[in-house]
């Protein structure tokens, strides 16, 4: 048998399979974006400030993203202003991405230099309070490092009504605790909303608008770890109201289980008890009302919000009082009683100047809306 022994030769050439003289390569101009920057956000009416909180997020600041046209990385800055027409800048923050956080500590650091804080004892030139004022915020997006290949597109100024918390003043009496949850229809979880049960000797009362839902008190405005819960009043030997329950969740908060409405609630220290009332109307009686001097006619002021009554009627010359039970001559609330309160009374409702302190409708007689404000103080006719 024969050995055969093939040998093959491969020869492997490398073919320029193209040259030019010169090289050449792409160019991108990067071009202003003409839709802009914008932030996205819905911006709170008011920022609290505290130091107890100062660690918390303020807010995170959100906003689209540019196109400058070109392949190139944007950068983002976060400016903030203590002037509308950004005189002096404070940079927040630069990124790459469309979001930024600021803490209630950055925004305290510029709320100061505003010239505010939380002493209630300090006021502003005018005499005013000076805890609040605005800080105003921009973005800048831009592409490059230098004024001389830099593309740049400014936001519209974003002004923020910031407030601080003011500390209790000793000599003021005993400091008010605040309530917020989805219970609370006019609250929720918002402090910028937040129910406040001002305090008179160991009893707070406050009024809100009352849903299903959960709630909690608590004992610091602006601050979440103060919160007083459903746990706390029971181990402290409360009798609660049988209209709010144990939510039994990790918060501990209340449920409200009754029928919604306006409701005052009363947490008494000194008897222990949180209760509450479900709003009764006020009841206009006299010849210048319909119904005249008799209670099953009464004209009725129903409490539309807390602390505000309203009621559609006609009005004729002569003379009327409030009462706050129907068929209790005892309950009235006279002239005097709102003059003594400070309120602004209509024109149109004078004293009548009697023994029994009624007022006297001095207006031309027709169809009216009568509205008692007891947040403002203004007893209104429209």
């Amino acid at each position: 048998m024969k050995k055969i022994v093939l040998t093959l030769s491969i020869i492997i050439t490398t073919l320029s399979l193209g040259s030019c003289d010169k090289n050449e390569s792409l160019e991108f101009t990067a071009q202003p974006d003409p839709e802009g920057v914008q932030f996205s956000n819905s911006f709170s009416s008011e920022y609290l400030l505290s130091e107890e909180s100062g660690t918390n997020l303020a807010e995170r600041f959100f906003w689209n993203e540019v196109d400058f046209d070109a392949p190139v990385n944007i950068s983002y800055d976060l400016e903030a202003s203590l002037d509308a027409a950004f005189e002096t800048v404070e940079l927040l923050g630069t990124t790459n991405e469309t979001n930024l956080a600021v803490t209630i500590d950055q925004l305290i650091d510029m709320a100061e230099d505003l010239g505010l804080d939380d002493d209630p004892n300090t006021t502003d030139e005018n005499g005013l309070a000076n805890d609040t004022g605005v800080i105003y915020f921009r973005l800048h997006a831009y592409a490059g490092t230098g004024a001389a290949n830099t593309v740049e597109v400014y936001s519209e100024v974003q002004p923020l009504t910031v407030r601080f918390v003011e500390k209790s003043d000793p000599g003021a009496g005993c400091p008010s605790i605040y309530g917020l949850g989805d219970a609370l229809t006019d609250a929720q979880w918002n402090w910028n909303t937040r129910i406040e049960f001002s305090c008179d000797g160991e009893v707070y009362t406050g009024r809100a608008t009352m849903g299903s839902g959960n709630f909690r008190f608590f004992e610091t405005e602006g601050d979440w770890a103060s919160g007083l819960g459903y746990s706390y009043f029971t181990e402290e030997g409360f009798t609660i109201d049988a209209n709010l329950a144990d939510s039994g969740d990790g918060d501990s908060n209340f449920t409200f289980t009754g029928t919604p409405g306006i409701y005052e609630i009363i947490i008494d220290n000194t008897n222990k008890t949180i209760t509450l009332n479900e709003s009764t109307p006020i009841y206009a009686v006299g010849d210048a009302v319909p119904g005249s001097w008799t209670f099953e006619g009464a004209v009725t002021l129903t409490e539309i919000s807390p602390y505000i009554y309203a009621a559609n009627l006609d009005f004729n010359s002569g003379i009327f009082r409030f009462f706050t039970i129907n068929g209790d001559w005892g309950s009235d609330l006279k002239y005097s009683y709102f003059d003594d309160e400070g309120y602004t009374i209509d024109s149109r409702l004078a004293s009548a100047e009697d023994n029994d302190g009624n007022f006297t409708f001095a207006g031309d007689a027709g169809n009216y809306t009568m509205t008692i404000n007891m947040i403002e103080k203004t007893l209104t006719l429209e």
